[in-house]
């Protein structure tokens, strides 16, 4: 029985000591709940901290998760744990959200109606602004180089596989990502 038990104890300290690291690696904003994530496989790679921010103001106010919006926050320097930085861009991008959600959704429907065109189904939108209501913002990513990467989800008559990735970079360009359908 002592077996047993020192196996069954060890068991259970095993498992508390993993959820003490985790806890660790979890960081508390007024924005909201934030936990670490070591992504070498994303492009860039992420090793920062991910969690979800309220966003949406929609008319069905009853669902939370349709008010929420995923975030990456990078960490400060590749040596430290802290996020301070993308913390501070994030708030700044949360405190004016729809100019933030306009901005990127006008950009991502301007280069579809000036750049690739011929990725339309049937009939092409008036104006960048009825193409820009087919777009949902569902993510976003804050590197510390200065780069903003927003994901857009497609309603629009796009043939285009996925979300749209719209990247500002810190020298002030703009790029698009996105798999054709």
């Amino acid at each position: 029985m002592g077996f047993l038990n020192a196996l069954f104890g060890r068991e259970k300290e095993e498992k508390l000591t993993v959820e003490h690291e985790q806890a660790e690696k979890t960081v508390y904003f007024p924005l909201g709940e934030f936990h670490f994530v070591d992504a070498a496989n994303c492009v860039p790679p992420e090793f920062g901290y991910e969690g979800e921010i309220e966003w949406f103001e929609t008319a069905d106010a009853d669902d939370p998760y349709e008010r929420m919006l995923g975030v990456y926050i990078d960490r400060d320097t590749v040596d430290s744990q802290g996020a301070d930085l993308c913390y501070r861009r994030l708030e700044e991008y949360a405190a004016d959200k729809r100019g933030t959600e306009r901005t990127v959704k006008q950009a991502a429907a301007e280069y579809f109606l000036n750049e690739r065109s011929d990725l339309f189904f049937d009939k092409r939108p008036n104006d960048a602004a009825e193409l820009a209501d087919g777009f949902e913002l569902r993510y976003i990513s804050i590197y510390r180089n200065g780069d903003t990467v927003f994901s857009l989800e497609q309603y629009s008559s796009l043939a285009i596989e996925g979300d749209v990735y719209v990247t500002f970079r810190a020298d002030g360009s703009v790029e698009f990502r996105y798999t054709e359908g």
